[in-house]
């Protein structure tokens, strides 16, 4: 019996250092993410129904980053909100050889494509906390599910083709799992990241508690 209330005792400790966030605590954080992966992506759009081929030769966007703000229930469970945007400009050039049957001669015709695309997603946000041994570090597993809005710009040789609401998303939501860890400095500032499916791969951003 003895034994057992010393173990008991043991556990509480370990609770009460490894507690950086209470409830009642509101997190603040904004944080970026990687990677963008228009950068890589080929084969079939899906949206826009053309086919990704050619080099890219210019690119530019954001991966997928954002702000969220968590509100401590408990010590064990927070309730919060995620809005996660991400954009992308993909330049394309494809070169096809035809033979040209006026002049008997093999030419190259250069085709070249341009996809823009915007995505914003709000996310409801339920997190469950982990004992980390540390009194200055907070850990969770979060799920989450919300909007998925996207707007889509396709230009191809000149021709321009927009898309949006349910004509630029398969789905009409989105959903989110991850695992986040925070290290707070201080009492106020720490740092935070995430890794995930749903949103960033991986992110890292500023966290502000109070």
């Amino acid at each position: 019996m003895k034994n057992l209330f010393l173990a008991f005792l043991l556990i509480v400790s370990c609770k009460l250092q490894a507690q950086i966030l209470f409830a009642g605590n509101h997190v603040f954080e904004a944080y970026l993410g990687i990677p963008n992966t228009a950068r890589f992506s080929g084969g079939l759009n899906f949206i826009t129904g053309e086919i990704n081929d050619g080099e890219i030769t210019k690119f530019r966007g954001l991966a997928p980053s954002g702000i969220r703000y968590t509100y401590m229930i408990s010590e064990d469970i927070s309730f919060g909100f995620d809005m996660i945007y991400n954009y992308s400009n993909v330049s394309r050039a494809t070169t096809d050889t035809l033979y040209n049957g006026i002049t008997g001669q093999w030419e190259y015709q250069q085709t070249s494509t341009q996809d823009i695309t915007k995505r914003l997603r709000f996310h409801a946000r339920l997190n469950f906390h982990l004992l980390t041994g540390s009194p200055q570090s907070d850990s969770y597993i979060g799920i989450g599910a919300g909007t998925n809005n996207r707007w889509i710009t396709s230009i191809k040789d000149g021709e321009v083709k927009t898309f949006k609401g349910s004509d630029a998303s398969i789905l009409p939501i989105s959903m989110r799992i991850c695992y986040g860890y925070r290290y707070y400095f201080g009492y106020n500032w720490g740092i935070t990241g995430e890794v995930g499916l749903g949103g960033p791969l991986v992110s890292f951003g500023v966290s502000y508690k109070m």
